[in-house]
């Protein structure tokens, strides 16, 4: 049975593992929408994006909540692989909807070409778009910084902290797990040999 600690532990990482690495980014306040476009499989360059939306989005939507993000993987591998970046029009007046800590905003997967894209944005919207086909996720993301100007999350003292400590204990850990292993092992040969002298003894002896 898993204890107490190894749990906390274990929770502990899973949310660093949110809040920080690739696609912590705080994005403007001119960002409306980010809507992605791919196949569902990854033939044909379209397992960037794929990967983009398992890891980056996650962390991009964590620390964005008000900026609508969807999914729409109803395009074929011969299709291209989009983002398209809503931008809020330079005129448009600011509202308490446009702040990153306003009420969050579901990422949506749909299997129809439903979601909002560049060709159902509004006339008032600026739209850009990023080819994502074959291409990393590491690369997409790269584009959308320099596309949207954000801001990458930089780990706070406390977060750095915690995140020195977890690594102090998870080297602790495959160290003593090491050492139980070499016991075992140490053990299970000692084992064998004192079995096989008492096979020898009783073969002499008969």
């Amino acid at each position: 049975m898993v204890s107490l600690p190894q749990r906390m532990r274990k929770l502990q990482t899973k949310l660093l593992a949110i809040r920080l690495g690739s696609g912590a980014l705080v994005l403007p306040k001119d960002v409306k929408r980010i809507h992605m476009r791919f196949a569902q499989k990854i033939d044909g360059g379209h397992m960037g994006p794929r990967k983009f939306w398992r890891h980056e989005l996650v962390r991009l939507k964590y620390h964005n909540p008000a900026v609508s993000m969807t999914i729409d993987r109803t395009a074929s591998a011969d299709d291209p692989a989009l983002m398209s970046v809503h931008f809020a029009p330079a005129d448009a007046p600011q509202t308490s909807e446009d702040s990153a800590t306003s009420a969050p905003t579901p990422v949506t997967s749909t299997t129809q070409d439903s979601s909002p894209s560049s060709d159902t944005a509004a006339p008032t919207d600026r739209v850009q778009t990023i080819d994502m086909k074959h291409r990393t996720n590491s690369e997409i993301l790269t584009e959308l910084q320099r596309l949207t100007k954000a801001f990458p999350v930089e780990p706070t003292p406390e977060e750095r902290e915690e995140i020195q400590m977890l690594e102090d204990h998870r080297v602790r850990s495959a160290r003593d797990s090491k050492l139980s292993q070499e016991v075992r092992a140490r053990q299970k040969r000692e084992k064998e040999l004192l079995e096989q002298a008492r096979g020898d003894v009783a073969s002499q002896a008969a």
